[in-house]
């Protein structure tokens, strides 16, 4: 296997960028020129200075590696230091309880942190100085520091404190609660419980980072630094190995906590059993409560922390939790999660004699902000992410299996929807499958030729089911040994793909996925097959033999198959390459299993993620309805709302799943109620009708809409596009109750357009509107009466009964800014949104592409204000069975459980 020894080419390069860096962080603040100053000033250091005072000034062992860089190289240590230290990003948002309002929120950043010698937290920031720039360190102490003021001073006689912090899938939770734990052992914490996820590689990860950046178990992480004091260390109850065993504790003879003057630490998984040997522990011990602070870490807190049954019965884990918590007089819980919103759903008046208090975070949210150089969500998933989406074909994967469909014997279909028992009848992986493999092998190459030696993981996600990892690690292995024979044959020859088609395969894999990559395939092709026998295939799961490891004294170069281990928290270093086909809609276990989200540094481009059409809309959805939540809650900070509110905005946010209640059920039909939040949101008909009858009906409505705009005398203002302001709420329902939308989607639900909320809303606000008609770039025109505008061109996909609008966005980006003063044309949608007055409606005149077929269309968008009196509605519809059903299931998770976003009672 290839490894970055002393002896490697790759040595000049590494430690010159190391120097570079280092410097760099001893800055203060970098302007806009100064990491190309700095390596101006290298690139002169290495010309005038002799090799063996350049081996010194470097730290080189070997003077065989002292040598010139390339222009080449000295261009990716610019990307690469650019994408590290030329970050953006800020503090996060906080809002407080009624109770926590009242409480001292300045005893650590103006008491406490002033007369501590901050041991800890001097050795983390020192420490992690080599893995983080400067501005991300900076904004994590002052992220931690909020938090800390929020929880309480261990000084007090008793306290407790329940918390929340809201971070980024992979965005670097871990970092952030490794700093806050830091500070918190600094101001007198001595018993620090971190509840790692319910798997236990998750755990053995966690505890290793802690026993890095906290403990410096056996001298390695911060027992490395000059300053670090044995006297001092932690005691670590569990080690990377280890889960927490009575019996292992009791060995450390850590039981006296009054006399103890170091932090006890703690990693557990979430798992019934360990908690309860960590509270047998402690009644062996401690008959009554323990008179020592704990601060407990529930690391992604949304997964089976909840209480899901009744408050007299809770669920195993959740009354363990809250037991640990009344074992001791001081206690302080922050649930930790990029998906907050079973945990805002908790009941925040849910109290219990024996358990104490339920885990709704009432005292405190802080959301954390992402760095600007962090690969997530909205990069890859945006309004156009050709460029990181590759869609998986719908002839290669299919739903479920249909008795009634005569499947080609060659060409099964992969079934997303399986059993247990499917290993058995799957024969061959989807063809696209193979050609992430391809390509995965070639991001490999190129990440060797940019001298990013470092670890590389390729992500298969297609099954929650053991039985079918094992079989696919085994197709994909022997697909892979093929490949690889190839390689080791025929890489080194001139024009190689005429010896393999398989060679001719991954070309064409380069051609197709990769675009201005600055090597040819033939020069990726001969790096690939220097490094190719380092490839492995594992599987992660219950049963796995070989246990996936990233090591620190080797480059690790892994296809990873796996399901639920991998769903939660677990990071893969060096990701590049994800498949991922699963069934969820349920938000909070989509976004979780997204382990391609992090961070990319000096490889971003070369990042792809494999999924399926309708996997890449609910992503999208997903990506919309999180941003209005963060954007609601920054909303409420400034309103100086509570936690409490928060959790009601997202029950009444029209994005998150709804909350349904079924009643006065009956044979054919039922009564549902709905009830939705409009305010400050924006809603638009993604979905057009595709029946021409429904088409022809439209495109009539618009253009009588626009002749009555202009004889009503409103005042009309003409910039290409058309503005009519202050216009009557009629014309305004006219248009919307009478627009032809898809028929299956009576509510909007499944389209996001609510129209019935809508209409109830234009029925019962009495407030003018705003009208804009826009100018497009079409060559077709649309025409009524004296006013004239080109149409918007937009490409559609042609769906059972209507046409659905690419990359999910009908209006261009901020469409408000049209109507906008302009000190307020720079604000994105949701701040302009605050800024309106009165509710205002786009009027889309569309020619749609769909197989280079253009037809005439009509669409709209509504964008909603923020209104003093908050406009909420409960609707009572009536549905047949048919669409409730469809409703259910798309509100089912995997299990066909209900998500906890969602309550349905029938009576």
């Amino acid at each position: 296997m290839q490894t970055n020894t002393e002896n490697d080419h790759y040595v000049m390069y590494k430690h010159v960028k190391e120097k570079i860096a280092g410097t760099l962080e001893e800055q203060s603040s970098l302007q806009e020129d100064t990491i190309q100053d700095k390596i101006e000033e290298w690139k002169t250091v290495i010309t005038v200075t002799s090799p063996q005072v350049l081996k010194i000034i470097l730290g080189i062992k070997d003077i065989n590696n002292i040598r010139k860089l390339t222009e080449e190289e000295w261009e990716y240590i610019r990307i690469e230091l650019e994408q590290s230290f030329n970050v953006r990003i800020t503090t996060g948002i906080l809002v407080t309880g009624e109770e926590q309002k009242t409480r001292d929120l300045t005893w650590w950043t103006g008491k406490k942190q002033l007369l501590s010698d901050n041991y800890y937290l001097n050795n983390y920031m020192n420490y992690m100085k080599g893995d983080l720039p400067g501005k991300v360190l900076e904004t994590i102490n002052e992220d931690t520091d909020a938090i800390m003021n929020n929880l309480a001073d261990p000084d007090l006689d008793n306290f407790s404190r329940y918390g929340m912090v809201v971070g980024h899938v992979q965005s670097g939770k871990t970092s952030n609660y490794a700093s806050l734990i830091c500070k918190a052992a600094d101001a007198g914490y001595r018993f620090i419980v971190v509840i790692a996820g319910g798997q236990n590689n998750l755990r053995n990860q966690t505890q290793t980072r802690l026993d890095e950046v906290f403990v410096g178990t056996n001298y390695k992480g911060v027992g490395q630094l000059s300053g670090f004091k044995r006297e001092k260390m932690p005691d670590s109850l569990t080690n990377a190995e280890n889960d927490f065993k009575i019996e292992t504790a009791r060995a450390r003879g850590t039981t006296n906590f009054e006399n103890m003057q170091l932090p006890i630490l703690v990693v557990i998984k979430k798992h019934t059993q360990t908690l309860s040997h960590l509270l047998e522990w402690l009644d062996i011990h401690y008959k009554n409560q323990v008179d020592k602070a704990m601060l407990v870490i529930d690391d992604e807190s949304d997964y089976a922390s909840i209480n899901t049954k009744k408050e007299e019965n809770p669920t195993v884990i959740n009354e363990k939790i809250r037991l640990l918590l009344q074992k001791f007089k001081k206690s302080a819980y922050i649930a930790y999660t990029a998906t907050p919103y079973a945990n805002i759903f908790i009941d925040h008046d849910a109290n219990n004699d024996y358990i104490g208090k339920d885990l709704f975070p009432s005292d405190f949210i802080y959301a954390l902000d992402a760095p600007s150089n962090y690969f997530g969500a909205e990069k890859i998933f945006n309004k156009d992410n050709e460029k990181y989406v590759v869609e998986i074909p719908n002839t290669e994967v299919d739903f479920e299996f249909d008795e009634n469909v005569s499947y080609p014997i060659n060409k099964i279909p992969f079934f997303i929807k399986h059993k247990v028992d499917y290993d058995s009848d799957l024969k061959r992986l989807p063809e696209s499958l193979y050609d992430a493999v391809r390509l995965f092998v070639i991001n490999i190459g190129i990440r060797n030729l940019r001298n990013q030696k470092k670890h590389n993981s390729m992500l298969i996600h297609i099954s929650r089911f053991t039985n079918v990892h094992i079989r696919v690690k085994k197709l994909v292995a022997s697909y892979f040994e093929d490949l690889k024979a190839k390689i080791k044959a025929f890489g080194n020859l001139a024009d190689p793909c005429k010896y393999s088609q398989d060679l001719k395969a991954m070309k064409d894999t380069f051609n197709g996925r990769l675009k201005d990559i600055e090597f040819d395939f033939e020069t990726i092709l001969k790096e690939v097959s220097l490094i190719v026998d380092s490839i492995q295939i594992v599987d992660v799961h219950q049963k796995a033999k070989i246990p996936l490891a990233y090591r620190k004294d080797i480059q690790s170069n892994v296809i990873v198959v796996g399901g639920l281990s991998l769903s939660r928290g677990f990071t893969l270093e060096g990701l590049s390459v994800s498949y991922f086909l699963r069934t969820t809609i349920y938000y909070d276990t989509l976004m979780q299993m997204g382990r391609w989200f992090g961070y990319r540094i000096g490889y971003e481009d070369i990042c792809r993620v494999y999924l399926t059409d309708d996997m890449n809309k609910k992503f999208g959805f997903i990506i919309d309805a999180t941003n209005e939540l963060v954007n609601r809650l920054n909303d409420m900070r400034e309103e100086n709302l509570t936690p409490k509110d928060f959790g009601l905005a997202v029950q009444l946010h029209p994005d998150s799943l709804l909350q349904v209640t079924a009643r006065n059920k009956s044979k054919y039909t039922e009564d549902m109620y709905l009830e939705m939040n409009l305010d400050g949101q924006f809603k638009e008909t993604r979905w057009i009708s595709n029946i021409k009858a429904d088409l022809d009906a439209n495109e009539i409505l618009l253009k009588e809409s626009i002749i009555a705009l202009q004889n009503g005398g409103y005042e009309h203002l003409d910039t290409g596009s058309h503005v009519w302001k202050n216009v009557d709420k009629s014309i305004i329902q006219k248009f919307v109750y009478n627009f032809q939308l898809y028929k299956n989607d009576p509510l909007g639900l499944k389209s996001r357009m609510p129209i019935e909320f809508i209409k109830e809303y234009i029925e019962n606000c009495n407030l003018d509107w705003d009208v804009v008609l826009f100018n497009g770039k079409s060559e077709a025109a649309f025409q009524a009466d004296s006013i004239k505008v080109k149409r918007q061109f937009r490409t559609v996909k042609n769906k059972a009964g209507y046409y659905e609008v690419t990359n999910r966005q009908l209006s261009r980006a901020n469409p408000e800014r049209i109507i906008m003063q302009d000190k307020f044309k720079k604000l994105n949608s949701h701040k302009m949104r605050k800024k309106l007055v009165k509710p205002l409606i786009f009027l889309h005149a569309l020619e749609v592409e769909n197989d280079k077929d253009k037809i005439n269309a009509v669409g709209f968008s509504i964008s909603f204000p923020i209104l003093k009196d908050t406009f909420t509605k409960s609707l009572k519809v009536k549905i047949n069975s048919v669409y409730k059903k469809q409703l259910e299931e798309a509100y089912k998770d995997e299990n066909g459980e209900y998500g906890e976003d969602i309550v349905l009672d029938e009576e």
